[in-house]
């Protein structure tokens, strides 16, 4: 999914953009630009932001609106979901649908959970503890693109939940191993070749992604994803502080690898740069 932001990147480079990666603002200048860590200023009468709201919100400081900024803050932005890269001898053969190299390998399979793991589920990550079963979702990128690993190997992203972003026993770094297992055993339970066919695994619980990825909480989507923080009530690509813009999953219609969430920024951008004129 990654390769996702590589292409954008390409596409602007065509286009003219100039791409910086790696340097760290320290504080955006509504209608003037953005101030570096160094103490460098880019002048721009434009920002656009895809920093979580919370990150957004910290570098605006007292330039942010007040009402913009008590709605940001009002947002859940706790995160429930690990991450595990998976390194594998072969892919999970599927007691369902059995073979190691069929056609649902190259799409996106979920290990279900009944209404009642669901639900229990929830309730224990909000406790900070462990479920019984995690619901997972699966990508093996290495069936498109096999210069990814080694001979005969193969990778397996993991997104799983319910997990809490604190344990209420425990952290995240004496916790890792229990989280591991849980999830290859949520997932094992569908298939007959698992336990044999990971090597080794990668578990990033929401503190490590929040620190790895920066994103607040460590959730994925920039915010709660609930009824009461979508659609109309998610953020909007506009904000009050002149110039300033959101493009990520804190804004309507919320995360996923779908683009529209930057598309709607540049759309605004446009319509009200011709509405200055």
């Amino acid at each position: 999914m990654g390769m996702v932001s590589f292409y954008f990147c390409d596409a602007a480079r065509e286009a003219g953009a100039m791409i910086t990666a790696g340097i760290h603002v320290s504080r955006i200048l509504p209608g003037e630009g953005v101030l570096l860590e160094g103490g460098e200023r880019i002048t721009a009468p434009i920002v656009i932001s895809n920093a979580d709201p919370i990150r957004t919100l910290n570098m605006l400081d007292t330039a942010a609106d007040a009402a913009w900024a008590q709605k940001v803050r009002s947002v859940p932005i706790e995160g429930c979901t690990v991450k595990l890269n998976v390194l594998l001898r072969e892919l999970p053969n599927f007691i369902s649908r059995p073979g190691t190299m069929e056609a649902h390998h190259y799409g996106q399979i979920n290990a279900p959970l009944t209404k009642s793991e669901w639900k229990d589920g929830y309730a224990a990550g909000r406790a900070g503890c462990l479920p019984e079963q995690l619901w997972c979702e699966l990508y093996f990128q290495s069936v498109h693109d096999a210069s990814v690993v080694p001979a005969d190997m193969h990778t397996m992203s993991v997104f799983a939940q319910y997990v809490p972003y604190a344990f209420a026993v425990g952290s995240w770094d004496d916790r890792r191993d229990e989280v591991r297992a849980l999830t290859f055993r949520s997932i094992g339970r569908f298939c007959s070749n698992l336990e044999d066919a990971v090597v080794d695994a990668q578990v990033l619980g929401p503190p490590d992604i929040e620190e790895k990825v920066g994103l607040t909480g460590g959730h994925i989507f920039q915010g709660e994803c609930l009824p009461a923080y979508m659609w109309s009530n998610r953020l909007s690509a506009r904000t009050p502080m002149k110039g300033v813009y959101l493009c990520g999953a804190c804004t309507h219609p919320g995360g996923s690898v779908i683009g529209i969430n930057g598309r709607n920024a540049a759309m605004a951008v446009l319509r009200d740069l011709d509405s200055s004129r």
